[in-house]
């Protein structure tokens, strides 16, 4: 096989994340098309080696080492633009010309192989590590943590396939040699690029792919106004708890919640002032409740919390603290203070009970709770009560919802 033709088919491979990137276009992910850009230009840099028979040395070297600085300067724009960060256009942009127009010197100004190979690698490991840098500070925006170990590697590992090349023909004292004539170590680099390129690029597309799925994942998981758990997984973490419950005898509490006087919140400042009050309501109490604890909401007004290993004693301490911790943090709307209060029912889990049973008992001391004055919780009595349907939209206790 000549060296050509190794070149060809790295290229190729390189290639074959490239087509993938083109459908994450229409989403306007951060960074995407200088993905794409920068996965096309690594191509072209290949192919050009690739050429090396039918195009002369000074068209195929130049083309080849500027579509290189291109790309990895792009990837790393790229992956700033795709964590929300200042992309440094400019400042890139500036250096990769610097390097280009070094390449040049190099190769039209005396034709300095060692030079031109040594800027190549100093520039790769200089802006690999450069980036991995920013994944690594960026690594937790992913939950799937898996992805980010495999991009790092992919890109610390170019960053120290090229540190080693350096070293090799610095303080090594090997020889630097055309990679189209290669020597030992020459061959044992090709061979490495041939891992650590296309393994950047597949790294970067499993990383917009994963971001994806994590957005869809949490479109479908929490509820878009509020940032509480959505209808569809509390009731389904409901009903994973319950059958906890009954198999292991562990305990649980289930509070249903309801704004106090809503209907004339949304009636004096709109829907949008409703808005506002039912994201102020999630946040106060989500701070007030404990982190192991799931905070969901069933539609409207209408909240339920889940509170495991919670006997009834202690869940009604808790649910005491989220009347109070709520009447101590007003809303304002529109320059005025907005008192807020909310009323509560509490179920504790029984045996045999089903996610529509401990709802409904819950459900009715949240009537009572209702009747009695409100900005208080009740505790459900144990017989059942009229079960709701799981897939039907909770009652709205005082009217009108929010057009959340």
């Amino acid at each position: 096989m000549t060296t050509s033709l190794f070149f060809l088919m790295w290229g190729l491979a390189t290639g074959l994340a490239l087509p993938l990137f083109v459908p994450f276009h229409a989403s306007n992910v951060g960074g995407i098309k200088a993905f794409t850009a920068a996965n096309a230009l690594a191509v072209l840099s290949l192919l050009a080696y690739a050429s090396s028979r039918i195009l002369p040395p000074g068209v195929y070297v130049i083309v080849s080492n500027a579509a290189w600085v291109c790309a990895l300067s792009l990837v790393y724009v790229g992956v700033r633009l795709f964590f929300g960060l200042r992309p440094q256009v400019l400042r890139t942009a500036g250096l990769g010309a610097l390097c280009i127009l070094a390449f040049a010197l190099l190769l039209y100004g005396g034709d300095d192989l060692r030079g031109r190979i040594l800027l190549f690698s100093v520039y790769t490991c200089t802006g690999a590590l450069a980036t991995g840098r920013v994944i690594f500070q960026q690594r937790k925006r992913l939950k799937t943590r898996g992805v980010m170990l495999y991009l790092m590697l992919a890109i610390f590992g170019l960053a120290g396939l090229h540190a080693l090349r350096v070293a090799v023909y610095t303080i090594g004292g090997q020889m630097p040699v055309s990679l189209l004539d290669p020597s030992p170590w020459a061959l044992f680099f090709i061979v490495c690029g041939v891992v650590t390129v296309p393994a950047l690029f597949l790294a970067l597309l499993l990383l917009v792919q994963t971001s994806q799925s994590e957005q869809m994942q949490a479109a479908l998981t929490f509820d878009s106004l509020t940032r509480a758990y959505s209808r569809r997984s509390i009731l389904d973490e409901l009903g994973r708890e319950l059958r906890r419950c009954k198999r292991v005898g562990g305990k649980l509490a289930v509070l249903v919640l309801d704004i106090d006087h809503f209907k004339s919140i949304n009636d004096r400042y709109g829907h949008a002032g409703g808005d506002t009050a039912l994201r102020h309501y999630a946040q106060v109490v989500q701070r007030a409740v404990r982190s192991s604890d799931r905070f969901g909401r069933l539609g409207g007004e209408e909240f339920v919390l889940l509170m495991y290993d919670c006997d009834s004693a202690r869940a009604l301490v808790q649910a005491q603290r989220v009347c109070d911790v709520l009447r101590d943090a007003p809303l304002y709307l529109q320059g005025a203070e907005v008192p807020m209060t909310t009323s509560g029912g509490l179920a504790v889990y029984l045996p045999g009970d089903t996610a529509d049973g401990i709802l409904a008992r819950a459900d009715a001391a949240l009537y009572r709770a209702k009747q009695q004055g409100r900005d208080r919780v009740e505790m459900a009595w144990p017989g059942r009560a009229p079960g709701r349907p799981a897939d039907a939209a909770p009652a709205a206790h005082e009217g009108a919802e929010s057009t959340a």
